[in-house]
């Protein structure tokens, strides 16, 4: 198996997410016949993929240059203060809100699990060329 660029698995995650959040955004709507659902999901899932982004393009700054451990701390303190922010109303439409609210958010984790478990498969199928 040859190495791939951590852009290129980066990319493909990034991909797999908003492929999912698309997916997952119009099931949503089919199961619940609630648009508010799928604009729930859909507002989650944008912040964890904004999040994601954010805290990949913040670590690699840290590591090239060995700057910005303060402004990854803003960051990631203002990603967090947002998330409360979009779960104080949402919590106010019903516990579903809440439950969907929660799966856009752990959309980039479904994600991640995803590519990993492709990578692997992809290992094994070489492994055995």
């Amino acid at each position: 198996m040859k190495n791939e660029r951590s852009a290129d698995i980066l990319k493909r995650i990034i991909v797999l997410a908003i492929g999912c959040q698309v997916v997952l955004t119009i099931f949503i709507y089919l199961f619940t016949k609630r648009l508010i659902y799928s604009i729930i999901l859909f507002s989650a899932a944008i912040i964890s993929i904004a999040g994601f982004l954010l805290m990949i393009k913040s670590i690699d700054r840290i590591f090239k240059r060995g700057k910005g451990q303060g402004l990854f701390f803003l960051a990631e303190l203002l990603k967090m203060a947002l998330i409360a922010a979009v779960f104080y109303p949402v919590s106010r439409v019903s516990e579903t809100a809440v439950l969907i609210y929660i799966l856009g958010l752990s959309l980039i984790v479904i994600s991640i699990m995803i590519e990993g478990l492709f990578q692997l498969l992809r290992g094994f199928a070489s492994d055995r060329a």
